[in-house]
């Protein structure tokens, strides 16, 4: 289930100039208004998500943030207008409708460091109707989207681009297992797919909680591609988004 929420920029409270290592922030500003509408669901998702031994799902992504005119300068993104918006997206069944309209609408938070930070008001909260998914779509990346092989060690991530052989198996791994922790059922759909890259891609270096002792860099790349996998496969992408690290801000796509 997708929302767009339409944001409006309050520049004359401490500015109009937000760092680009914004996602971490902006992740636990939705951690914390779910838990204001209901702690345990929160508590559950933020503690556990859909998860085994192996592997933990927080099954939700957004986009980053979008504004008419926006102009990046160094690390920092300069809003020229005062409408914003970004995207979420919920796969679990409990994120209705009337729960993210509810909990979201009309909200205040502020996104930012010591240097600069711009505060949003919440002003519309709108549900996107899905697209009517078949076998095969063309998606454009709304944020970057990590892919990674090799330790899983977060120093020592080797992440992949898009042109690397064994790209599009990795991701339909990945959407097989948000699957299978979803459903609590292995997926039986057609395995047989077809990933195919069809614009440049670009790199993208995002700071995880920036400035502090645990900061983490992570790489992701942003790209336009074709993706012929069964249709419930799709779905699960879009609801819950490509590769990995998809609470955090990173695999929203969109249908081009």
């Amino acid at each position: 289930m997708r929302f767009q929420l339409s944001l409006r920029v309050d520049s004359q409270v401490f500015g109009n100039i937000l760092p680009i290592n914004y996602q971490y922030e902006l992740s636990a500003w939705i951690y914390r208004i779910i838990a204001q509408g209901d702690r345990l669901y929160a508590e559950w998702l933020h503690q556990n998500g859909y998860s085994d031994e192996h592997r933990n799902f927080r099954l939700f992504v957004f986009s980053n943030i979008y504004s008419p005119g926006i102009m990046p300068k160094n690390d920092r993104l300069i809003f020229r207008s005062d409408k914003a918006s970004f995207y979420l997206s919920l796969l679990p069944e409990k994120s209705t409708e009337a729960f993210v309209k509810g909990i979201f609408r009309e909200q205040e938070f502020s996104l930012g460091d010591r240097v600069s930070k711009v505060r949003f008001t919440v002003q519309q909260v709108e549900l996107i109707p899905s697209p009517d998914f078949t076998n095969s779509f063309v998606f454009k990346t709304l944020s970057p989207v990590v892919v990674s092989a090799g330790q899983e060690n977060r120093l020592h991530s080797s992440y992949l681009s898009p042109d690397e052989d064994d790209y599009g198996q990795l991701i339909i791994n990945n959407l097989k297992e948000k699957y299978r922790l979803f459903y609590q059922k292995p997926f039986e759909g057609d395995t047989g797919f077809k990933f195919e890259l069809l614009s440049p891609f670009h790199s993208k270096l995002i700071r995880i909680k920036a400035g502090t002792k645990e900061e983490t860099r992570v790489r992701g790349f942003v790209f336009t591609f074709r993706l012929e996998a069964d249709r419930e496969l799709l779905k699960v992408m879009y609801e819950a988004g490509l590769g990995e690290k998809n609470a955090q801000g990173f695999g929203c796509v969109g249908v081009n």
